[in-house]
């Protein structure tokens, strides 16, 4: 029991976000970023699902409380939302309610384990054409003393894994070629508009065997019907 509680409160703390500066884990690598300044169009955005909390078949001997998990789940998509900002390599990167969302990278994940000491997770990210970029799992560990609240600069303690998956991600968009990430773009962007006007943009992409999906033709730039739904 007084483990049990000692893991609570562990937790609450990480969901607090009262961490320090002198975290005892496995090391923080250094936060990759792009060697180059890339131009405005093969600048990709990026949406991190809320992760599931894994908790679908847990049994009540797990020592798992389901509503800390829950937290966990958006807590943990936004920290890593917050590094992949850092990174000053991607447009945009927001916390979405599900994998279903559009956008150019998609993340999604789940946790393996999480006690306040050890976190493992299992993380999965496609662009839009479906091309998969990352499918790992990444973890950390850390100590009781990553939660005092007595230091100055804070920082989770777990930015290792997450700066981890972030530096994966980078290289993973390094090996897109300038017409890969052109091409990512305008899927994502017909993806877009197919959700408001299906019938219009039907057969403008086109999905193979491998459930990759191409831009078959791309609309004139001077088109009303799209320029009306991306601004």
């Amino acid at each position: 029991m007084i483990h049990r509680w000692v893991t609570l409160l562990a937790l609450l703390a990480v969901l607090s976000g009262c961490v320090t500066e002198t975290v005892k884990t496995t090391s923080v690598p250094t936060l990759a970023t792009y060697e180059t300044e890339l131009a405005d169009d093969e600048i990709l955005d990026i949406a991190i699902a809320v992760f599931d909390p894994g908790i679908s078949e847990v049994d009540a001997d797990d020592n798992i409380y389901p509503e800390i998990r829950r937290a966990e789940a958006t807590f943990i998509a936004r920290e890593l939302a917050l590094v992949l900002d850092d990174q000053g390599v991607w447009g945009a990167s927001r916390v979405v309610p599900s994998a279903d969302y559009i956008s150019d990278i998609i993340v999604s994940g789940s946790i393996e384990q999480s006690d306040g000491e050890s976190l493992v997770l299992n993380i999965e990210a496609r662009d839009a054409r479906g091309q998969l970029w990352l499918d790992k799992a990444y973890s950390g560990s850390t100590s009781r003393y990553a939660y005092q609240q007595t230091q100055r600069v804070k920082r989770d303690p777990f930015l290792g894994v997450y700066r981890r998956i972030a530096n994966d991600l980078i290289l993973a968009f390094q090996a897109l070629s300038r017409e890969e990430r052109l091409a990512v773009r305008n899927v994502a962007r017909l993806k877009f508009a197919q959700s408001f006007a299906p019938d219009a943009f039907a057969d403008y992409l086109k999905t193979d065997e491998s459930n990759i999906t191409r831009a078959v033709r791309l609309p004139a730039e001077s088109d009303p019907m799209m320029a009306r739904i991306t601004t």
